[in-house]
């Protein structure tokens, strides 16, 4: 029966007391229960340590408590440490290895608390319950182990993918040039217009795909950083659209547009939010059907300016919609219809956007149906 301090908050009979000493000291096995006193001798054993250790009560009986810990934390004198820690605190818990009879070493999980106590408050005894937890311990190396891996595997990756984007740079700077030299010295300019637009689009095309490589390594290496400006939001707009004219008008893309009349002062990095609008107004032309329609429209409350890009192009399946802003989420999904290139713009999107502390989110009723990009940021600096 519980005592008078304890009765408002538990209760039991005589009868589950004694059902439950019966479960905990004769029948289970799971739990050790290990008595000891004051000078660390073993004064009681269940069936439960028994089976855990293989040593009986009969073998144990009068031994020192430290039998069951491992050499070198008896050399630490641990075991001495749990029954003062118990005495001092109330409770002395404890995660390690113990020691079985044949000398192989368990996980073990456990708790030593004070048992009794003599007239002065002294304790005269403890109780040690315990379990072999080797699996759980198991399954955390492995857990371990994988996320040492994955982290190895991180950094390998971002070197790679950092070497690569420095590397296409090398012949991209060349090409350009020559691109711009025929366009100047051109004889026939009427014959080679259209293959010098092919020539300057896909060029801006792996311009921006490394420049989003290098970014995306600046990211992962904590290395990019903002600088503010204050600027106008429709400025900012108008010139992110102005970059994808072009490519809207080879994909025979319209632009519907609308922006609040009176200008929105912002302070933001001018040059990473043109950068994310180019990335999400690209994103809704690649990935529209020709003569598609791409909405963008901004407001602004008292605190953030919201952006809402629309299209009614391909849509997102709704597996996807949950990490469409994670690296390399395009190229996992290539059975998707939007499943093409490496997913690299939108995960240098949300990094982006999150430094100005701001969020970015997505919307699609599934493929076939268009998507919807919401961008949300400060209007000023944050504090």
């Amino acid at each position: 029966m519980p005592t008078d301090s304890t009765r408002k908050d538990t209760f039991w009979t005589q009868r589950d007391a004694d059902a439950f000493a019966e479960l905990m000291l004769v029948k289970t096995r799971q739990y050790g229960v290990m008595f000891y006193d004051t000078a660390l001798r073993i004064t009681g054993w269940n069936q439960g340590a028994a089976f855990i250790t293989g040593w009986t009560a009969d073998q144990v009986l009068g031994k020192p408590t430290g039998i069951l810990f491992v050499p070198e934390d008896c050399e630490r004198k641990l075991d001495e440490h749990e029954a003062r820690t118990a005495a001092l605190v109330g409770v002395g818990e404890d995660e390690r290895w113990h020691l079985r009879s044949d000398g192989s070493r368990f996980w073990a999980s456990g708790v030593s608390v004070p048992l009794h106590r003599d007239e002065n408050g002294q304790v005269t005894g403890f109780v040690k319950i315990f379990r072999d937890a080797t699996h759980l311990r198991a399954r955390t190396r492995f857990l371990e182990n994988e996320l040492k891996d994955n982290v190895t595997r991180q950094a390998e990756r971002d070197v790679f993918i950092g070497t690569i984007a420095h590397e296409m740079r090398n012949p991209l700077s060349p090409l350009r040039s020559a691109q711009q030299l025929l366009q100047m010295f051109s004889g026939d300019a009427e014959r080679s217009r259209q293959p010098l637009a092919v020539m300057d689009r896909q060029l801006g095309f792996l311009e921006k795909l490394i420049e989003d490589l290098v970014d995306l390594t600046r990211v992962q290496s904590g290395k990019l950083s903002i600088s503010y400006e204050k600027t106008h939001l429709q400025v900012l707009l108008s010139e992110a659209v102005d970059s994808c004219r072009a490519a809207a008008q080879a994909h025979q893309i319209s632009f519907h547009l609308s922006f609040p009349a009176v200008p929105i002062e912002v302070e933001v990095d001018s040059r990473r939010i043109n950068q994310v609008f180019v990335n999400l107004i690209n994103n809704a032309i690649k990935y529209n059907h020709p003569g598609g329609d791409v909405w963008l429209t901004a407001t602004a409350d008292q605190t953030h300016f919201v952006c809402y890009l629309k299209d009614n192009g391909k849509g997102i399946p709704p597996e996807l919609q949950p990490k469409i802003f994670d690296v390399f989420t395009q190229a996992e999904n290539t059975g998707a219809q939007r499943g093409e290139g490496l997913g690299i713009g939108l995960a240098v999107v949300k990094e982006i956007v999150s430094l100005h502390q701001g969020t970015v989110e997505v919307r699609s009723e599934g493929v076939g149906k268009g998507s919807e990009f919401i961008v949300r940021v400060p209007l000023h600096r944050p504090a």
